[in-house]
């Protein structure tokens, strides 16, 4: 670890005979003061830092007892090196690998030279990321923190420090959000806020357990418990679709503190995402391998591996990923990945394999036009949609007391107008009172016949669709594993009014087309409407008994869950079926919605922040089409134990 003294340095400057023996009376003398200061202080200065290594480096060379007794850290009574190595002993990672879904640890597919563990998956999702620590030499207890961030000091980290050399996920920069996480290459902890920001934005999302029946994991009798006998805290993320590991080999780096403030030895593992069956045999690749950035398009990269004697053959994968991103809201993503690889057999022969995948998703923005009028200042927002770009326009104005609310979506799609009245009371004061009135045109009714819920049901952390595991009257009962890491699937088609379902899953001004709501509170349950953005990020009120009222509360719980249900690029909207928005992976490996006649799909993720509580918990929605009308309720329960 940087910084570090060497303990070699040690060896042979000084025995113990040559200055005298510590003994145990000298020790206990001090014993009372220094050993009131906390572990490692050994300047007694109340905190422990480089300062104390120094300090302790000291008290082996100087005569005599040591000014603070806390330099003993071993607390064997006698300063030696053996408490200088205890002193930069933190906690060490007892596991590090992946499990599947239902917590049953992977077997590995081999060992680097430098002891890193290689893991073999055909998908970079769809598995659990597991860390255990044991306690240091000295029994300083295991530091379980996953986030500590502050945008403008690097000193800022939690006590658990995880790295990833290549990105997850489209590897987001925002710190803790939910989508993917940067890469750190090489992995290095240096003291940066570049790599303080990529440590918190990773292991914000792991979940902490201290004791057996806690923990993400299962043992041969199908108990809850830690992988390693030695291990006392454990680290678990479900690794989903959206911050999925990129093919090839990922290279993980970890190392934990303790709440003296001394980190461990790091540890490292390999992810190798691969298509097809594992290996039956395994052949190390360097620790770091070499990419090669280019400008230019290259057809194809390859590399010839020549055949050793024992006919093992070692073959060097060159990757050329091309993302092109627009900073401007647009529909339109692509993302090619080329892959070659070339494996000569022979002096005079080699053949080449050149797969090329090209993803495209394409999402049409609706051009929709806001104008409100309220007392004082008007804000006009026009967004204009061309070809998937969207660009922003405001203007505030000063007129009469009135707010009209207007959407026009482009295309063939009708119109639903809302207008709203806000009546300021009289008076000179400056607080005003309005009296909020809101008509809806045309009147939202369930016998008008909105759209009908084809589906309702869960994906788990691999988007693969969850079974319920019974049922109460009509009602489904699903049962995840945990309270968290799975979605919920919702998915629609025009009613008998056969008008086009609205595809809004949050709305400023009232309900939104998609109405979700739960009988138990999600997460921490807090009242703030869509806290979906770091740095603060809560969860969801409980609606119990089910109401789909038209009251303020209600309408402002229905948008914060219904929030958390976004498309593919991170709107507030439903997903089109049809194309590769949609968020059920399906047994041919396609994306695709679960009913043959549905026409958008819902999809929202559950992570830790939502996470549902113990117990059972029902989730009720509708759908509003986009002429007002609203469709029939439809339930599920989600039992967690």
């Amino acid at each position: 670890m940087p910084g570090r003294a060497p303990f070699t340095m040690i060896a042979g400057a000084r025995s113990l005979a040559a200055h005298g023996l510590l003994t145990l009376v000298a020790i206990a003398a001090t014993a009372a003061t220094g050993f009131a200061q906390g572990l490692r202080d050994a300047d007694c200065n109340g905190v422990v830092d480089e300062g104390d290594r120094a300090a302790l480096v000291h008290a082996l060379f100087a005569p005599g007892p040591p000014s603070c007794a806390a330099a003993d850290v071993n607390r064997d009574h006698v300063i030696s090196a053996a408490d200088l190595t205890a002193f930069g002993s933190g906690p060490t990672i007892s596991y590090l690998g992946i499990a599947s879904p239902d917590g049953q640890p992977a077997p590995p597919l081999g060992t680097l030279p430098d002891g890193a563990v290689v893991y073999f998956r055909n998908a970079g999702f769809g598995f659990l990321l597991v860390v255990e620590a044991a306690l240091p030499a000295d029994g300083a207890a295991i530091g379980t923190s996953t986030f500590d961030s502050d945008p403008r000091n690097p000193f800022r980290r939690p006590d658990f420090q995880i790295l990833v050399d290549h990105r997850l996920g489209d590897g987001s920069r925002a710190v803790c959000d939910e989508f993917g996480v940067p890469s750190v290459d090489p992995p290095d902890f240096v003291l940066t806020q570049s790599v303080s920001d990529s440590i918190n934005d990773l292991a914000c999302r792991f979940e902490v357990a201290t004791t057996r029946g806690g923990t993400c994991t299962t043992d041969e009798f199908g108990q809850t418990n830690f992988i390693a006998p030695s291990s006392r805290a454990q680290f678990c993320v479900a690794i989903t679709s959206q911050m999925a590991f990129a093919s090839g080999d990922t290279r993980v780096s970890v190392q934990i503190r303790d709440l003296t403030g001394l980190v461990g030895p790091m540890r490292q593992m390999v992810l190798r995402v691969e298509n097809g069956p594992m290996p039956p045999t395994f052949t190390p690749v360097p620790p770091t391998p070499t990419r090669t950035a280019t400008e230019t398009p290259s057809p194809t990269s390859t590399e010839t591996a020549t055949p050793t004697p024992s006919n093992t053959h070692t073959v060097t994968v060159t990757r050329t990923s091309t993302i092109t991103r627009t900073p401007t809201a647009t529909g339109t993503r692509t993302r090619t990945a080329t892959r070659t690889v070339t494996a000569s057999t022979t002096p005079t022969s080699a053949s080449t394999n050149t797969p090329t995948r090209t993803r495209t998703r394409t999402a049409t923005i609706p051009t929709a036009t806001v104008t409100r009028t309220p007392s004082g200042p008007t804000r006009t927002a026009t967004r204009t949609t061309s070809g998937g770009t969207s660009t922003p326009t405001r203007t505030r104005t000063a007129t009469t007391p009135t707010r009209t609310a207007t959407r026009t979506a482009s295309g063939p799609t009708p119109t639903r107008t809302r207008t709203a009245t806000r009546t300021p009371s009289p008076g000179p004061s400056p607080t005003i009172t309005r009296s909020r009135t809101v008509t809806q045109t045309p009147t939202p009714t369930v016998q008008a016949g909105g759209p009908v819920i084809t589906f309702l049901g869960l994906t788990r952390a691999d988007d693969m669709l969850q079974q319920p595991s019974g049922s109460l009257g009509d009602i489904p009962i699903y049962q995840p594993l945990f309270g968290y890491g799975f979605s919920i699937i919702v998915e629609v088609k025009a009613g008998s009014s056969h008008a086009r379902p609205g595809t809004s899953t949050f709305d400023s001004f009232g309900a939104p087309d998609l109405q979700i709501q739960v009988t138990r509170a999600l997460g921490d349950g807090s009242a703030a409407v869509c806290d979906d953005t770091p740095p603060i990020i809560g969860g969801v009120p409980a609606i119990n008994p089910p109401n789909f009222g038209s009251d303020q509360t209600v309408i402002d719980r229905l948008n914060d869950l219904g929030c958390r249900f976004i498309d593919g690029v991170g709107r507030k909207i439903g997903r089109n079926c049809g194309d590769e928005t949609a968020c059920v992976l399906g047994l041919d490996g396609q994306f695709t919605c679960v009913a043959p006649d549905t026409t958008l799909q819902f999809c929202g993720f559950i992570g830790q922040i939502l996470s549902f509580p113990s117990g059972d918990t029902t989730v009720t929605v509708r759908a509003r089409d986009i002429q007002g009308n609203l469709g029939p309720a439809k339930q599920l329960i989600i039992r967690v134990q």
